[in-house]
């Protein structure tokens, strides 16, 4: 799955100088969280949105949102003061790799306590305190960069992560630094659609120097390859759409050819088989124009019960393992 996804996906570098109607307009009067992107600094390699919403109502994912995975959601509120598959409607996981050194921001849209938020801050941090940074109340803790921290940059707005992020992440919100919807990533989930008529799950990234060398010996990324996204919307069926532009057309090509290639060799893995996969990657085409890549799986409605109930087990297979 992760080549079909990374075979097939990029934006070409040559919509970074075109204006977009998302193009950072200066400061604001408030905080505007309307779209988690406005709090993704525009420095961001990847960024994975969920409608937790979404996955909750869908029989393809409620299981999976309701099963607590091996006692995780309890563990959850403890760390963090609220329960991410209960009580949130969406999230936007962002890293960014600029010096070299990934960093982590965890941005959600919920329901939250702010004294059950700071409280299992705190617990979870000794030496952690409180503040406030553009209005929004803010918990830090110690060390480099200020070490870890969580604000609610509104009250339905969380962030948490590195404390120079954290606020990094207020600043966008305020519109005091460009933000990632100003950038080639917010560009090409435009082109998607999936700024409006928004996924179960949208991701993006670009594809970094570090990214390529964690991929050596696991999955060979297409030479050429600059940034790609997926989308997956989850109705009667699930469809998967990726999305990508090459550096020029004989790489788009070559990319194609080895990314079909690698899907009939996923078909006969034997995980993917024991899905019920196979058949299914066997039908997935990808097809070029130009410099750009299109892919497109879908898995019918029929294949759900069976699949969703082999997929949970794993999972909780998964996070036992890690307990």
């Amino acid at each position: 799955m992760a080549t079909l996804l990374l075979a097939g996906c990029a934006d070409f570098l040559q919509q970074q100088s075109a204006p977009t109607p998302a193009a950072q307009a200066g400061p604001r009067t408030a905080p505007d969280d309307s779209d988690l992107w406005n709090l993704a600094p525009a420095s961001s390699d990847v960024l994975a949105e969920v409608d937790l919403a979404a996955l909750r109502a869908s029989p393809w994912s409620h299981s999976l949102t309701e099963s607590g995975l091996s006692g995780q959601r309890e563990e959850g509120r403890r760390l963090f003061g609220y329960d991410i598959f209960g009580e949130s409607e969406r999230l936007l996981a962002v890293m960014t790799e600029a010096g070299g050194v990934p960093r982590t921001l965890t941005i959600v849209r919920g329901t939250f306590d702010p004294a059950r938020v700071g409280a299992a801050f705190i617990a979870a941090t000794p030496g952690a305190t409180e503040g406030r940074w553009r209005d929004s109340p803010l918990w830090e803790g110690q060390g480099a960069n200020g070490g870890q921290a969580v604000a609610l940059v509104t009250p339905r707005t969380l962030v948490q992560g590195e404390a120079s992020q954290v606020r990094g992440a207020i600043d966008a919100a305020w519109g005091i630094v460009p933000d990632a919807r100003t950038v080639p990533l917010g560009t090409l989930r435009r082109s998607l659609d999936a700024d409006h008529q928004g996924p179960a799950v949208f991701i993006a990234l670009n594809v970094t120097d570090g990214m390529r060398a964690r991929a050596a010996g696991f999955v060979e990324l297409p030479p050429g390859l600059a940034i790609c996204a997926a989308r997956v919307d989850l109705g009667d069926d699930l469809n998967l759409d990726i999305v990508g532009v090459m550096d020029n057309a004989q790489n788009a090509a070559a990319a194609m050819i080895a990314g079909n290639l690698a899907v009939r060799q996923y078909a006969q893995n034997p995980m993917v088989r024991m899905l019920g996969l196979g058949p299914i990657l066997q039908a997935v085409v990808l097809s070029v124009e130009g410099t750009r890549l299109h892919g497109h799986l879908r898995i019918p409605a029929e294949r759900r019960e069976g699949l969703a109930d082999k997929l949970l087990a794993i999972l909780q297979m998964v996070a036992a393992a890690r307990q």
